[in-house]
Order: structure tokens, then C-alpha cells, then sequence
């Protein structure tokens, strides 16, 4: 019996995943670089310690939560990685989506959430460092009250503010006195989706 059991290849062969593979996506905690095939195979097999940084790494490269791989029956939200984009080219944020070169770790949202690197200063209330991005969900554009939405300006720029109605407004939760609330249809701005939550890295 392995010294450290675990259920990384029960989770690894129901994703449909090789050991090569999953050596590929899993960050090594100290280097940040793939995995080499060996570390995976002593980790999967039990001979190595999983500590909690392997439990992460290979837990986020799986898409599920730590404890699913010790076999913790506490239900967990599932983890994915969602598409990173910044400005929309040519206003088309499919596009974005499919040129996206970098993933985000998220709980929220629908399936085609993505994450969003918002521009300039009109929410930094609420984004507190300037590293932080937003998780978009384009399936759920139905305005309602409190709730903040990704918007989209001419050009491509990405905004996202939050909406107010009676009147139905855009409100910026902002330090900058420049940026006022805006009334529905002032200027032209596109709905991508509601924004679902938030992540940042503390450097």
C-alpha cells in the first residue's frame, strides 16, 4: 500500500489525462515550469509526500479543489481556468476569448466565463490592487440592481461598472471624482456580462 495515498490517478483517468500530460500542466511549486514525469509518477503512486503546494499545483492542472485529492467528501465548488483578456480588438471579444495566452484559476460564473484585465481607474474602490482582474460571465446580461457588468466602449476598451436603477444607471465605484454615473444610453456601450467575482495575487 502507498505511504501517502491519494486519488490523483482515479481523478487524472477520469479527465482522461496521461501522467506526460498532467506532468505538463502541473506548476511546480518552487520553479513555476512543468512538472517533470517522474515527480508525477512518485507523487500519484504515494511515494512522495503530497503537501499542501503539490496538493494545489496538481489540484489546479485536475480543475478540482485540494482536498478532492486526499479524498475529503466536504463538496467543493469546482476549480477551472478561464481565458485572461484585456482589451477586445475590434469590439469582438469572442476573438479575445480564442487569443487568449494566459489561464486564471475561477469558481464562478457559467461556462464561458472568462477573465477580464480591466483599464483605468473607474472601480478601484472595489479593485484594490492593480494586479487584480474580473471573471465575465457573457450568458448573464440581464441588468439587475447592485450587480456589476463588464462593458465594452468604442474601440474595444473594456470597463465594467456597477448598475444602479430608478433610473437605470451605470454607477463607477471609483477614488477619481472625474467619473460620474452615467445614465443609460448616453454614450454607446455594449453588455458583455455580469462580473461573477474576482482574483488577485499578492505580490
Amino acid at each position: 500500500m502507498a505511504a501517502n495515498p491519494n486519488m490523483i490517478r482515479e481523478i487524472r483517468k477520469a479527465k482522461g489525462l496521461t501522467l506526460q500530460q498532467l506532468g505538463e500542466l502541473t506548476k511546480h511549486p518552487k520553479t513555476g515550469n512543468s512538472t517533470d514525469l517522474a515527480t508525477i509518477q512518485k507523487l500519484e503512486a504515494g511515494k512522495r509526500t503530497l503537501n499542501a503546494d503539490w496538493r494545489f499545483a496538481i489540484a489546479e492542472a485536475l480543475g478540482v479543489h485540494p482536498d478532492d485529492l486526499v479524498g475529503a467528501t466536504v463538496p467543493r465548488t469546482p476549480v477551472r481556468r478561464v481565458p485572461l483578456i484585456g482589451k477586445i480588438p475590434a469590439g469582438n471579444w469572442r476573438l479575445a476569448v480564442e487569443d487568449a495566452t494566459d489561464l486564471i484559476p475561477c469558481t464562478s460564473g457559467g461556462p464561458n466565463t472568462f477573465a477580464l484585465k480591466p483599464e483605468g481607474d473607474s472601480m478601484d474602490l472595489l479593485l484594490k490592487h492593480d494586479d487584480a482582474v474580473v471573471f465575465c460571465d457573457p450568458d448573464d446580461k440581464a441588468l439587475r440592481n447592485g450587480s456589476n457588468y463588464a462593458m465594452m466602449k468604442e474601440g474595444g476598451e473594456v470597463t465594467f461598472k456597477q448598475y444602479r436603477d430608478n433610473p437605470p444607471r451605470l454607477r463607477p465605484l471609483s477614488s477619481n471624482p472625474a467619473h460620474q454615473e452615467m445614465l443609460l444610453g448616453e454614450e454607446p456601450l455594449v453588455t458583455i456580462g455580469r462580473i461573477t467575482g474576482m482574483h488577485v495575487d499578492f505580490r
